[in-house]
């Protein structure tokens, strides 16, 4: 994401790409379980828009509201949406790699130009699903 972000700046922030990537992996129905703990979601650094989106794949990802109520500090299910989202972003991720023509392993051949363009093209297209 780091590359993505600050080096090809495609992306405005870190929420906006995993954002996007939640929705393709939603979209693609591609949510592996976090397996290795990491950072949970900042969700201070979400817009309220990004926030709503959050709030709408746990839903349906649950399959019921009872998710999208606000927990003690510490009931165990807190951070169960968050957990979706993550889940999904981490499904959607590749996706939108491999959408937008972006090669990490020789980075040097990236060009920024294409690879924002497909991901213009992408939006443009609706086009969030596998290829």
């Amino acid at each position: 994401m780091q590359y993505l972000l600050r080096d090809l700046k495609i992306f405005n922030s870190y929420s906006q790409i995993l954002t996007i990537s939640a929705l393709i992996g939603y979209v693609n129905d591609e949510h592996p379980a976090i397996t290795k703990a990491a950072e949970p979601v900042q969700v201070t650094f979400f817009e309220e828009r990004e926030k709503e989106i959050m709030n709408f794949l746990a839903y349906m990802m649950a399959g019921n509201q009872s998710i999208l109520q606000e927990k003690p500090k510490d009931d165990p299910d807190r951070n169960k949406m968050y957990e979706a989202f993550e889940s999904y972003a981490n499904g959607g991720f590749p996706i939108l790699c491999k959408k937008l023509g972006v090669d990490f392993v020789e980075k040097n051949k990236n060009d920024r130009l294409t690879i924002l363009q497909n991901y213009y093209m992408m939006l443009l297209s609706n086009d969030l699903i596998d290829i």
